[in-house]
Order: C-alpha cells, then structure tokens, then sequence
C-alpha cells in the first residue's frame, strides 16, 4: 500500500478502528492522492476535453421525426403515454414531434390517415389504446412507418393489471426500436446504486432505468454498499463494526465472503466471483465460486488493487496505483496477462464495460481539476469525454445495448443522469445522492 495511506492506518489501533482506518485509507488514497507527480504529468497526456460540437441537443441530430399521440382510454392511458414518450426521448435516437405539430383529425382512432403526417415530415406515429379496469386491462399499441403504404409495423396487444403498463410500455419501444435501427432498445431494464440515507445509513437501491419504482435491496439499518447483479439476486457489501463481508440478496444477510478486514465489491463474471479483499493484509483482487469458497488471489503487487468489473469476453477490469496513481488495468480471469489500459489523465477510475461484445467500449471516471465521465474504445485508443463543467461526474455504467450510460453528478443538488455515448441528450432520471451504479441485462 502506498506510504502515505499506511501512515494512516497506523493512526488505528483496536480491530474496529483498524478496519475503519483501512477504509478510509482506500478512499484516501483514490480520491485525495490523485493529483499527478511530476513523474506522472511528463508522462501521460491530459484527458481531452469536450468538443464545441457537443452543445448541439441530440433531438437536433436524431433524423427520424417520430409522433406519440397521447393513448386512447381513461386511467392509465397517460402512464403508457409519458414512458413512450420518455423512452423514446431518452434513447436518443428519433425526434420527437411536439403534439402541437400533430394533425388533430386522426388523434382518436388506431387507424392513421398518412397523407397527414407525410405532410408534416413524421416518419413514424405510435399509436395505441386502453380498454377495461382493474386487474382485467387491454392495450393495443401499434407502430406505423408512414412511408409503406399499409399495414402497422408493428402491433403488439398486453393483457394485465395497471401495475404492468410501464412494463408493457416498455417492451414496446424496445420493439420500436428494433425496426427503426435493427437493434431493440433496452428500456424494461433497472439500475441498482447505493443511496446514503443518513448518518451510519446507507442502503442497496433498485429502480426501473427512468427513475420510477424505487425500492430498497439491503437490510432496513446499518451501511451497505457496492452492488451488482447476479443470477440469482444481487451482491453487495455490508460493513460492521469488526469486518466488511460480501452477501446476496437472496442469502438473508448471512455473509458468502468474510475474513478479517474488508471484502467487498464482488462483481459475477465467468461463473466465479471477482471481489477486493485485504485478507493478505493488502487490496488485492481475488476470486472465488459463487459459494464463497475456492478462492484465488489475482494480483500481488504492493500498491492498492480494487474494482474488479467484468468484460463482455469475460475480462476483468480493475483500478490499480501500481503506476503511482490510479489507472485502469485489464487482465484475463484467471489474473494473467495484466496490463495497464489508461494513458491519459492522471487519475482514472470506476471502470465499467459494454456489455455488447461487438463494441470495445469501457467508460471510467477521470480526474483533471474534477471529476467527470469518459469512454475509451479499446481497439482505437479514442477518449470520448461525456461530461465537463457540470459539477461532479462519477461511477457511469452502460445499458445492455450500451445506447445509453447512467452516472451520478452532482449538478443541481445530485442526482442520477442518463445520457447516450457521446455524452449528448443529458437527462436527470433521480434526484439525491447515488453512487456505484451498476445497470441491469436485458431481461
């Protein structure tokens, strides 16, 4: 561990007090000892900055004009209403005609009249309606490409209570999607995050991708913290006054990884899990199976390993001080061929893959005067910035078709934004603190 974080350990002496001072070394040492040495500044170039051709909104850029009239039908109709449209504007993807511009004669039947909406330059109309009550609902929504002379594109009709029309909502624009672009959205997806609720309060949040149906994960007291989805429930770390061990939600609290000191922030990956520990007396990555056991120590390097996050070709990325500050590593999962993938910036961090193995993306948080949200493609060794003058921007993650990439930032009091790769079409989804977020696959 580097000398400036042991000097602080050493200030802690009972085991409680210890594991306390590990912690803090740790957050020392990512988020106050990041500022370049000399050593540092002559040999990496500075992270880039945000072109001017970024101030242009995506709804400008986007080129297919799509119309959303408001659904048919009484309660309810509204909610498919505004996730349709939210969905569609959050993808970036299409613009989205106002209601203004739409033709008020063939508003209030399934069926549409093209020549109106040729005339006004709309390539596309959703339309739909709600029909019954209660747990005994019917939606009937329907895609034209205005351009075909007949037929919908597309036609889907959900049966179920009203608890299910953002589902229903949602599953549609994936499919919209689909025949716009040839790839289906990926809208009926969730986040999971870590929210402080207080002093010696933090809990495991999930929540639908556009902010709705938040809930809690973790136990209703004490700190849990880093999150991430499995195949059979969710992972996180709990902190206690002696340890911090690793469990899942569907484990009821009792801990799948423990030893003295910290374990945390296990990720899933090639069947095993991946996680941070100082059992050896330093922050190593190590491995395990999905019981906890069989465990296998990754790196063994002096300076501080953590954040193992997996690949989409099952590689597992992982901060590392072993340069002398912060920077991304990548490495196989069985640990070989480690290597350093950062080669910009001084202080990169919270590294989060494409989940699609076509694309060779990896987003992080970088710092150069603050934090903010980058990608670099792998295969060209492009830095995209997607953030800069907006306060503080931290711990991004892709959705499953990595269109879109969540992160927090601290602009306007905190909160939760979604954007798309290049860092256009910003848009707050949850207000409040958050932080390591981690978005759900496809369903």
């Amino acid at each position: 561990m580097h000398s400036r974080s042991l000097l602080l350990l050493r200030r802690f002496t009972s085991p409680s007090a210890r594991l306390f001072g590990v912690l803090f070394a740790l957050t020392a040492f990512f988020l106050l000892e990041g500022a370049p040495t000399h050593a540092d500044q002559s040999r990496d170039e500075p992270l880039p900055a945000r072109p001017v051709a970024i101030e242009v909104d995506m709804q400008e850029r986007a080129h297919y004009r799509l119309a959303i009239p408001s659904v048919i039908g009484g309660e309810g109709a509204s909610t498919v209403t505004d996730v349709l449209r939210n969905d569609m504007k959050l993808g970036g993807e299409v613009l989205l005609v106002a209601p203004a511009d739409f033709p008020d004669s063939d508003l209030r039947s399934l069926q549409i009249k093209r020549g109106l909406w040729t005339d006004r330059g709309i390539q596309g109309v959703i339309k739909g309606e709600l029909k019954g009550s209660g747990n005994q609902l019917t939606l009937e929504l329907r895609f034209y490409e205005v351009g075909k002379k007949e037929g919908e594109s597309l036609k889907e009709v959900y049966r179920g209570p009203a608890s299910g029309l953002r589902d229903f909502a949602h599953r549609f624009s994936n499919e919209v999607l689909r025949v716009i672009t040839g790839t289906p959205g990926a809208f009926d997806t969730e986040l999971l995050f870590a929210r402080r609720l207080g002093p010696g309060r933090k809990d495991v949040m999930r929540m639908d991708y556009d902010g709705a149906r938040l809930r809690r994960v973790s136990p209703n007291h004490g700190i849990s913290l880093l999150p991430a989805w499995g195949a059979r429930g969710i992972w996180f770390s709990r902190l206690t006054d002696l340890a911090m061990f690793i469990t899942n939600s569907a484990e009821e609290g009792r801990a799948v990884l423990e030893s003295e000191g910290l374990n945390m922030g296990a990720v899933e990956c090639n069947g095993r899990l991946y996680f941070t520990s100082t059992r050896d007396g330093n922050s190593e990555i190590y491995s395990s199976s999905l019981r906890g056991d069989n465990i296998q120590r990754l790196t063994h390097h002096p300076a501080i390993d953590v954040s193992p996050t997996c690949g989409p070709h099952g590689e597992i990325a992982f901060v590392s001080s072993r340069h002398g500050s912060p920077q991304i590593f990548l490495m196989n999962g069985d640990g070989s061929n480690q290597r350093r993938i950062t080669y910009r910036g001084s202080h990169n961090q919270t590294p989060a893959f494409c989940p699609d193995p076509a694309q060779s993306l990896i987003a992080f948080t970088g710092r150069d005067g603050g934090l903010d949200i980058f990608t670099l493609d792998l295969k060209t060794k492009v830095y995209t910035r997607l953030t800069q003058g907006q306060g503080a921007n931290k711990d991004p993650t892709f959705s499953p078709d990595c269109r879109m990439i969540a992160f927090h930032s601290s602009r306007g009091g905190g909160g939760i934004y979604v954007t798309n790769q290049d860092g256009l079409n910003q848009h707050r989804v949850l207000s409040g603190h958050a932080e390591t977020l981690r978005w759900s696959p496809r369903r």
